[in-house]
């Protein structure tokens, strides 16, 4: 069978609306039936793409993010973040930025981070003065830098397919981060300077207010300085990592008495969900990339395209391209794992750093949450803000402009994601 036509299978398999896991598998099956391997083959690959130690941080920093959720640690972020601010015009979109940062720092999920933190954002906001559609498109826009900014689930995802370590994925991760916040914020500020009177201004805190929100930003602060300090410092692997920040959200949530016996099995019940799910893709994805392997589609893509041209910088823009294409019909954990076996290796042979890859991957496709049909972080946006999903993707658009030149400087100064691991872990 050629590589062809299972790709028209996926593609078929993918427009009747199959779930993207099994889809990967039945095409997978299809090649090992037509040609004439055993298939306990299927079998053997789910097993071996599934043993890794460092898949074993996912459900845990899933059943994190979920804790972090229901534990009160979202609602003390933005009072501590609030009272940061101070008496600043709109401050709220500053705020909502600001909160997706060191949320994003804790959950390592951009969907965690909207379904969490979006609905004290919005209120914040439309109190500040802010349109709900704006709102919800800041707090959409701001999700996506949760996978970016270490600890990240996709990052995992991306190191075990593509053999990386991880800890050099999550320092990488952490100036992009930065630079996607500060270029949603700037937008954030372009909006007020454009209506300044539309926007409120609040009283200056007093100390007391500060006070205030010192003691409820203390604890959830804490989080990213213990998970990314462990990490760094090496006295615990990302994996590991993992169940501390769940272990440290339990902990807040019990401290803050906010988590109960009902919402702490729903939590469970909804990290297993996902953490299947995600297993299930990973599982398909293992024989899917055993297949394209053994057909040698990698080297097929590379001379694809050398044969279109032999500028790297060429290469890099179409390659972009197509990443973000491909965000627009596909969720970003299964691209990921999808993609990276096939696109790595003809990758690192055009002297590109496998690292820096990695972040032009990740942020390429996160930009896809915010582009429809897909755009799950519209979806969820609008879920928890009430807002039609059509009038969440007109306003989203300036951000997304904004996010693409934030996707060509990670592409073109590769010193944004190598410095950090680099500089810590050595070249």
């Amino acid at each position: 069978m050629s590589i062809g036509l299972m790709l028209l299978m996926f593609v078929i398999l993918t427009l009747v609306g199959l779930p993207v896991g099994f889809t990967i598998g039945f095409s997978s099956l299809l090649f090992i039936v037509a040609g004439d391997f055993p298939v306990t083959l299927m079998a053997q690959r789910l097993f071996v793409s599934m043993d890794s130690f460092a898949l074993l941080s996912l459900p845990m920093f899933i059943f994190a993010g979920n804790l972090m959720n229901i534990s009160g640690i979202t609602d003390r972020l933005w009072t501590f973040s609030r009272v940061l601010f101070g008496r600043v015009r709109g401050a709220a979109g500053f705020v909502s930025v600001f909160t997706s940062m060191i949320f994003a720092a804790m959950s390592g999920s951009a969907l965690a981070t909207a379904g969490g933190l979006g609905p004290i954002q919005f209120k914040g906001m439309i109190e500040d003065g802010y349109n709900g559609d704006d709102a919800a498109a800041i707090i959409a826009s701001g999700s996506t830098m949760g996978p970016i900014i270490p600890p990240s689930i996709v990052f995992v995802l991306y190191g075990v397919a593509a053999g990386v370590s991880v800890g050099r994925l999550f320092l990488a991760g952490v100036i992009p981060g930065i630079v996607m916040g500060i270029a949603v914020g700037s937008y954030v500020f372009y909006l007020i300077y454009k209506n300044k009177e539309q926007y409120k201004i609040h009283e200056k805190p007093k100390g007391k207010d500060y006070i205030n929100g010192l003691i409820a930003g203390i604890g959830p602060l804490f989080a990213p300085l213990i998970i990314l300090g462990g990490i760094f410092s090496g006295i615990f692997t990302p994996t590991e990592a993992a169940t501390i920040a769940a272990l440290y959200a339990l902990v807040l949530g019990i401290i803050y008495k906010e988590i109960t016996f009902k919402n702490f099995i729903k939590c469970i019940k909804d990290t297993a969900k996902t953490s299947a799910g995600i297993m299930i893709i990973i599982g398909f994805a293992g024989s899917f990339s055993w297949v394209l392997t053994s057909m040698g589609a990698s080297k097929l893509f590379l001379d694809f395209v050398t044969g279109i041209t032999d500028s790297k910088i060429l290469i890099l823009i179409l390659l972009n391209i197509g990443l973000l294409i491909v965000g627009l019909f596909i969720e970003t954990n299964s691209a990921v794992i999808l993609l990276t076996p096939l696109m790595a290796p003809a990758i690192e042979a055009l002297g590109v750093d496998l690292v820096h890859f990695g972040m032009i991957l990740c942020v390429n496709l996160l930009i896809g949450i915010l582009t429809p049909p897909m755009g799950m972080a519209l979806y969820v946006t609008s879920n928890v803000t009430k807002v039609p999903f059509g009038d969440i993707v007109k306003k989203v658009i300036p951000f997304i402009l904004v996010l693409l030149i934030v996707q060509l400087a990670v592409t073109f100064i590769p010193s944004l994601s190598l410095t950090l691991p680099n500089l810590v872990m050595g070249k």
